[in-house]
This record gives structure tokens, sequence and C-alpha cells, in this order.
């Protein structure tokens, strides 16, 4: 990502856009206007210990946005979030909960191993280019990036 990244607090505190150009009746975007935001410690939960909690640098293009204070209103489906997301090496998306919202993670380039929760159980498994993640409402998950890192495209959408 480019040194022109926003800190993930102040992107969501609002006053930010998603992206800085006009978008037309047919929308293309460009990657110099997407948003650059670079999180310290993803989905950090103070509850948790070691990766469960989350820590690192996690670096994310925002590349189409319908949540609650990012909307853009360019997308008529449920879809609320697509991201190009960069874990660095070891970093640690923390344990989080999905109430409303199913996410698909799709590995591009490193390691991810991605643990999911759902009641008492847990299941993990460790993810290379080209395969995907399915987290549905009413499950939780945290990740772990591999030694060189992990790309990956996320997506979220209501249900």
């Amino acid at each position: 990502m480019t040194s022109q990244a926003i800190p993930g607090d102040v992107f969501h505190a609002g006053g930010r856009p998603v992206y800085a150009e006009p978008v037309g009746w047919a929308v293309y975007k460009r990657h110099d206007a997407m948003a650059q935001v670079v999180y310290a410690d993803t989905h950090l939960n103070v509850a948790e210990r070691g990766d469960r909690r989350g820590h690192g640098l996690n670096h994310a293009t925002w590349v189409f946005a319908e949540e609650e204070g990012l909307k853009e209103g360019l997308l008529r489906s449920g879809i609320e979030l697509f991201i190009d997301g960069r874990l660095e090496p070891g970093a640690a998306v923390g344990l989080h909960a999905h109430a409303t919202t199913e996410e698909i993670y799709y590995l591009l380039e490193g390691q991810l191993t991605i643990t999911t929760v759902r009641d008492e159980e847990e299941a993990t498994a460790t993810l290379q280019p080209g395969d995907a993640h399915l987290i549905r409402p009413g499950q939780s998950h945290f990740a772990v990036a591999g030694p060189d890192g992990a790309r990956f495209i996320t997506v979220a959408a209501r249900v």
C-alpha cells in the first residue's frame, strides 16, 4: 500500500471517502482514488490472548462499501464491503462474531490460517492461494497470516 494510508480509526470516524473521484452511471474505479487504510490490531478483542486477541498490521484497499457510515450508494445487493487486504507476516485478525452478515475471504497470496467458532466447536484450516473461507451469521472467526503474510479479498453481505 502507499504511504498515504489512512489509519483505520480515522477512516471510520467519518469524513474520508471510500473513493475520491466522481463515479458516473458506468462505474469504473481507479486504484489510486480508492481509500488506502491501515489497521493496527484488526478486530482487537481485549477479552482474548494471543492470536485470538488480534495483532499486527492489516493494509486494506476499500474497493466498494455500503456498510453504515461508509455507504457509497452504488450497490443494490446486500453487499456491505469489498476489500483487498494484506496482513503483514504473523499478523492476526482478532476473534469476532458475525451476527447479521456473511463474509468470504479469498486468498490471493501467502498463507492464512483461519479458525471458525460455533458455540463450543472450532474448525481450523490453512488457506493457500486460490482457497476460500466462508463465515456465516452466528459464527465467529479469527485469522493469522503466514510467514510471508497474506493478501486476500474480503466480501461481506447482509443476510
